[in-house]
């Protein structure tokens, strides 16, 4: 970096700070406007901070202007800073954009309760946060054409790849892109008597996506649209991604666009639940395989594809699930490669947690997995006392910043207490159930409650049993304990305020838990890999125990695959015309 740049900077930043300060001044309030500090007064005070900015800014220029060993001496320190050994460039970039788009959200949520003499303020500090970005993107151009892309990237990785995973890959891929195919027609098409009919929750969320992508008569009521519409039954971050979906519909037919419900339900069910779906059993064998054996691979494909629970939730559903059990298990990759060394997968953890917490709030559950992971450190003397405080301290900051960047209305406060009157009201339902007279005993909880649902649902009691035998003895032992252990923190958290609070037993509600146990099931065998420093399970260490191991397994997968099969046959068979046709 040159004088010259830092020079150009605060030059442009001055001459924002003239333009701010001019919008400040030219705008109408409201007599008497804001509930704590007058509209007026706070216009003076927006005012004197901006002018102690621009007398700062004017300082500084001068320096940098008349100064050129000062200016020498401060543009070498940044550039050490910056591309220098250990260089934070591209962390300063990021934190830029993330900066600029908080200020921006702070700056809409000004057309919604925030004080409006701070619009102007909200508005400079975007354009600064992008113009710094801009500036540093153009002087460090060549050290971004050094730096791999996205492409070279994706090619080096498939380079490095055995070929047996790069054909597992394939092949799962065009298995996956058929299964997509086959959940076009039963959610696009009505059935013989011309109906479209939509599952009641979508009936009642459909609405506010659409008015999300509506224009007002005004730039702030298109606000209100945006962001302060959405009635919460979901966090707020499913509400863009769904919009996100019917953004070409927007374009072609205009603001009536709401009116093609056919069109817009069969986006919505394809690119959220069944898309996603997809790409979550395809992570998920391979958070189990590495696609390193072909037919475990693909066996494990099928059985997670034709259970009946995902199977169902395939069809006639626009729902979050799916979007929130790739989160689940992104947090347990992450923390997986992390290993204890408290890095950058570890705080991508923290930002899968956020979202994962922003969208249905199933995050929450993984605060005795972050909780042990963080005594694992310290038993296995992989951080000191100190450094673990503070991991877990900015593991929460991490957390809760990617909640608030993802769900900017929360820092309105009747908005944020809608939200919570929402969730709350949910959650009634969630663990008292409906009032619905004659099926009492489908809100019942507990172990036995739940078994039965479960096997109607995914697993058979016997299967369910067996998966958890198979994560505590993976936890333990085998060469892949560190998967099992995080895995472990979650089931058990999961599967405790499931069996013993929630009465809701809709496949959806099951799909976080089930999902990470049958991955933990089928790496049963994996128990046998390694040196064991249990005496009593050293029988493991013999060539025939892993075999034995993996027919076991196989043998109750192949059973309960079976029984899955019938159980969809028999739900799907009698009402195959009106699934088809629906």
């Amino acid at each position: 970096m040159k004088p010259k740049h830092l020079i150009l900077f605060c030059a442009l930043t001055l001459l924002e700070g003239f333009i701010t300060l001019y919008y400040l001044f030219n705008m109408t309030f409201e007599a008497g406007r804001g509930q704590v500090i007058d509209y007026g007064t706070l216009r003076n005070l927006a005012a004197g901070v901006i002018v102690l900015l621009l007398v700062g800014l004017a300082a500084a220029l001068f320096r940098l202007v008349r100064g050129p060993e000062f200016s020498a001496s401060l543009s070498a320190r940044l550039e050490n800073r910056l591309v220098g050994e250990g260089g934070r460039l591209f962390t300063v970039q990021g934190g830029l954009l993330i900066a600029a788009l908080f200020l921006f959200e702070c700056y809409l949520l000004t057309y919604l309760a925030f004080p409006v003499p701070l619009r102007p303020l909200f508005a400079w500090g975007t354009i600064i946060c992008l113009q710094a970005w801009l500036i540093l993107r153009a002087v460090y151009r060549g050290a971004y054409r050094a730096r791999p892309g996205w492409i070279a990237r994706l090619k080096t990785g498939w380079n490095s790849w055995l070929p047996v995973q790069r054909k597992v890959l394939i092949i799962l891929a065009i298995l996956g892109f058929v299964y997509f195919l086959v959940f076009l027609a039963p959610n696009y098409l009505r059935d013989p008597q011309t109906h479209f009919n939509m599952n009641p929750d979508e009936d009642i969320i459909y609405p506010d996506v659409v008015i999300a992508l509506q224009t007002g008569a005004t730039f702030e009521q298109t606000v209100w649209n945006a962001l302060g519409n959405w009635q919460w039954w979901y966090g707020f971050p499913y509400l863009p991604m769904s919009a996100a979906v019917l953004v070409i519909p927007r374009l072609v037919f205009g603001n009536e666009f709401g009116l093609q419900v056919q069109l817009n339900m069969f986006l919505l069910r394809t690119f959220i639940s069944v898309l996603p779906m997809t790409l979550l059993i395809l992570f998920a064998v391979y958070l189990v395989t590495r696609y390193k054996h072909l037919w475990a691979s693909v066996g494990l494909f099928f059985f997670f594809a034709f259970l009946p629970g995902v199977f169902w939730y395939n069809l006639r559903f626009w729902h979050p699930d799916a979007i929130v059990v790739i989160l689940i298990l992104l947090t347990i990759y992450f923390l997986e490669k992390d290993d204890l060394r408290f890095e950058r997968y570890f705080y991508y953890a923290a930002v899968t947690v956020g979202l994962t917490t922003a969208i249905k709030l199933w995050g929450l559950f993984f605060g005795v997995t972050i909780a042990g992971y963080l005594v694992a450190g310290l038993v296995m003397h992989r951080v000191t006392l100190k450094k673990a405080i503070l991991a877990g301290f900015f593991f929460i900051l991490a957390m809760l910043g990617t909640f608030i960047l993802t769900s900017p209305t929360m820092m309105v406060p009747y908005l944020a207490k809608g939200a919570a009157a929402s969730w709350f009201g949910q959650q009634d339902a969630i663990l008292g159930g409906y009032n619905e007279p004659g099926f009492e005993w489908v809100y019942q909880t507990g172990l036995s409650s739940w078994l039965y649902f479960f096997g109607i649902d995914f697993m058979k009691p016997f299967f369910f049993f067996f998966s958890f035998l198979a994560l505590g003895f993976g936890s333990l032992l085998g060469s892949r304990k560190a998967f099992n252990r995080l895995n472990l923190g979650w089931c058990l958290a999961t599967a405790f305020f499931l069996i013993n609070f929630s009465a809701m037993k809709s496949p959806q509600y099951q799909l976080p838990l089930m999902i990470p146990i049958i991955c933990s099931a089928a790496l049963f065998p994996m128990v046998a890999d390694g040196t064991q420093s249990w005496k009593i399970f050293g029988f493991l260490q013999k060539p025939l125990a892993k075999r034995v191991l993996i027919v076991v397994t196989v043998v109750l997968f192949a059973v309960q695959f079976w029984i899955n099969l019938t159980i969809l046959y028999g739900r799907i068979a009698p009402n195959w015309p009106a699934i088809i046709w629906y």
